[in-house]
Parts: structure tokens; sequence; C-alpha cells
């Protein structure tokens, strides 16, 4: 299964919610990519999802979106007049490498039971900017072990009710998700 119109921002960023929705998702190369892609480009009139680091850049489209919940790493917007959503990936200024590393610790492991630096600049240069981050099999498993953090876990279950209602989805519902 493919869903086009889920756009998450990076590498590592498209092989978590790839494994998450266990489909192939919309791969772009920047925050601005994403923003273009549902301001301007092919989602301007449509149903889209940007997943984007809550990092140090700011978006004047995402000025266009307004907050419906949050937890400790991750912020969910719904654009003021279309049907589009944009999630950002951890704490303010930081990158989606802080959110794994929260969700590792969140289930009790360390990134080095997955083979991987527990230094985040030095897990950044491995995960960022590279075709390979979606083929290693050390990230995969990363990926499918996150599933078992109850934070992932809510990422999963907003995306999956975003993909399947897209059009029809009840933002009392999606708050409720967000909010259990």
């Amino acid at each position: 299964m493919k869903y086009n119109e889920i756009m998450p921002e990076c590498f590592i960023d498209t092989t978590l919610v790839g494994s998450l929705l266990d489909a192939k998702v919309n791969h772009k190369h920047s925050c601005n990519e994403v923003a273009r892609e549902m301001e301007k480009g092919k989602y301007k009139d449509s149903f889209a999802v940007g997943i984007i680091d809550n990092d140090k850049r700011k978006i004047s489209y995402i000025e266009n979106f307004e907050e419906i919940g949050r937890t400790d790493n991750l912020t969910f917007l719904k654009h003021k007049d279309k049907h589009q959503y944009v999630i950002k990936v951890g704490k303010e200024h930081k990158a989606m490498e802080t959110f794994i590393k929260a969700n590792v610790d969140a289930i009790g492991m360390k990134m080095e039971n997955f083979g991987l630096p527990s230094d985040l600049a030095k897990l950044i240069e491995q995960t960022k900017d590279s075709v390979s981050t979606q083929k290693d099999p050390r990230i995969l498993k990363l990926c499918r072990s996150l599933r078992q953090s109850p934070e992932v876990d809510k990422l999963q279950d907003v995306l999956t009710y975003l993909a399947d209602k897209k059009y029809s989805v009840d933002i009392e519902v999606l708050r409720s998700i967000i909010n259990e």
C-alpha cells in the first residue's frame, strides 16, 4: 500500500512512519518541501498529512494551522480551512532523533541494543540525508521495536485514523485518540 498524501520530511521520519503504517509514504527532503506541497503543490486543495521535525525552522504556511493536541514529543496541528494536518515530532527545536531516543528509553532499551550510537550527534549523522536509512536493518528493527512505546503507538493510531478517514475526520475523535 502507498499513502502519497502522507509526507514525512526526512529519511528516518519516512522509515518510522512507513513502518507504523506498513506502507510506503511520500518522502520529502525538508519541512519546506512538505509545506510547499501542501500549500501550492499537488495537495493544495486535498487531504494531506505532513510530518516534520519540531526544529528551529519556522514555516509560514504552518501559521494557518491550529494545535489540536500534544504529547511530550508530538504536536498535532490541523489547517484552519482544509483537510490538512501537520505532526511536529520532537520537543521544540529538536529533531526526530530526540523523539526516537526518548521512546527507546520509554520501552527500557538503549540505542546500543540496535547497534546505533546513543550520542545524539552521531545518531543524527547516521540517520540524516541517506536513502540507506530506509534499508538499514538496525533502523528497521528500531522502528518495529518502537511500536511498544505508548507515544509511538499514539502516533500510529493518529496516522491510521487520518489515513482511513481523510475527508471525514472527526476532530473530537482525533482529539480523543491524542488524549487517550
